[in-house]
């Protein structure tokens, strides 16, 4: 049976949207379970290659100053203080990208299983 013009645009609009919200849901959760297997099982993959050395190390280099300064141990504090923050900063990180993941999941299953019901109901009702 020929489609009309408006049954091909309906047809095509909604094989579309059921594409983007199935790509959103499986991209989503394929974003979750990388989250997921560096948190718990490859705890190591997160980690910078390229990290830096121990601030002491890194300190101690000034010439100037030596270990009983009091600029050293301000300098030192200072030092431990950014890797703190740096870790906080990627704690945070972790957590936007799981909040957005399952806000995608939230938003795109459902208007998937709606769009993909309904292409589902059109096709059966074609065929009687």
């Amino acid at each position: 049976m020929p489609l009309n013009k408006s049954t091909l645009i309906k047809t095509i609009y909604f094989y579309l949207v059921s594409l983007i919200a199935l790509m959103m849901v499986v991209f989503s959760i394929a974003d979750l379970c990388n989250i997921a297997l560096k948190t718990w099982v490859f705890t190591k993959a997160d980690r910078n290659p390229y990290s830096q050395p121990k601030c002491a190390t890194m300190v101690f280099k000034d010439p100037n100053l030596k270990e009983t300064d009091d600029q050293y141990s301000q300098r030192l504090q200072q030092c431990e203080q950014g890797r703190v923050d740096e870790q906080e900063a990627f704690i945070v990180q972790k957590q936007q990208s799981a909040v957005r993941d399952i806000s995608f999941i939230v938003v795109g299953l459902p208007l998937f299983l709606y769009h993909w019901i309904t292409i589902r109901k059109d096709k059966e009702s074609d065929k009687a």
